[in-house]
């Protein structure tokens, strides 16, 4: 596939709301689009396991021809680099951040010539759409994930939830997937918008946990329980006694209160016992690995 100018699409929503499942399902049938994903995120090393080739530093290739990257310092530079490869790729994927401003993501990549204008998708959570859209700490970042958006995907939504969304959110954008914004003539339909830049958050930090390993399903569920308030997000792969003498590499995903434990891919083991923890300045008091074992480093 041949572009006079690289397609660029961001990919935004707040934390948990299903970014990195997204742009798995596109890479899992990329239509003989050769994509390159770059992850400012922990979402990399999540990529699913069944895609993956083989791993050099901060690269991952995929058995489909596409790539993923995560982002060292300057989103600015790893872009330059990437569309500057020989070949190019067909398009250019951002996961951003979930505390991210997509808005401005899509600016800073105005500055690569090769790329054509990037496109906002912002994937939305219904099932947690009125309570972010209420919450006083988030409730600004998240409307404007919203309001930056070209495009939205909509992630377990039911009627209320759509309800909610055209009352609170409006004019909507249209909802769309990535493989329908690579189409000739997709572009973005908000460029201009004072909205898209607005000033960046600084009331998050993140933290990297390291926990037993193994630890007991139950030593892992009481420590998920007892979290401080104001830990928005934690993802990683931990390796799980299950209490019937085996030990399971299992995926914790968890988001505002809630979380899963989803069997992992072996492959997944490489990272495990890593677990990533976002959360609201000051819920770093208290946060602490499981019983206080293993450590933890700030971000």
């Amino acid at each position: 596939m041949s572009r006079h100018a690289i397609p660029a699409i961001v990919v935004g929503g707040y934390l948990g709301a299903g970014k990195t499942t997204l742009i798995n399902a596109f890479l899992r049938d990329p239509g003989g689009v050769r994509a390159t994903v770059l992850v400012n995120d922990f979402g990399a090393i999540n990529i699913d396991a069944g895609l993956i080739e083989n791993t050099r530093g901060d690269t991952i290739a995929l058995t489909n021809g596409c790539a993923c990257c995560s982002i060292g310092d300057s989103l600015l530079e790893a872009a330059l680099a990437v569309t500057a490869a020989a070949p190019a790729p067909d398009l250019l994927l951002v996961e951003a951040s979930g505390v991210a401003h997509p808005g401005r993501i899509a600016d800073t990549l105005s500055g690569v010539a090769a790329l054509a204008p990037a496109i906002c998708l912002s994937v939305v959570n219904g099932a947690r759409l009125a309570r972010n859209a209420r919450d006083k700490f988030i409730a600004r970042l998240f409307a404007a994930q919203i309001e930056a958006a070209d495009f939205l995907s909509l992630n377990r939504f039911d009627e209320a939830s759509i309800r909610f969304l055209r009352e609170n959110f409006t004019p909507l954008p249209p909802t769309a997937a990535i493989g329908d914004l690579i189409a000739p003539g997709a572009r973005p339909h908000r460029r201009g918008r004072a909205s898209r830049t607005p000033p960046e958050s600084t009331g998050y930090r993140s933290q990297t946990l390291t926990v037993p390993s193994p630890i007991t399903l139950e030593t892992l569920e009481r420590w998920l329980r007892a979290l401080p308030a104001g830990v928005e997000r934690l993802k990683g792969v931990v390796a799980v006694d299950t209490g019937t003498g085996r030990v399971e590499p299992r995926l914790l995903s968890f988001s505002q209160g809630l979380y899963e434990l989803t069997p992992a891919d072996p492959k997944h083991t490489v990272n495990s016992g890593t677990i990533i923890a976002i959360f609201r300045r000051g819920a770093e008091v208290g946060l602490s690995p499981p019983e206080g074992e293993g450590h933890c480093q700030f971000a």
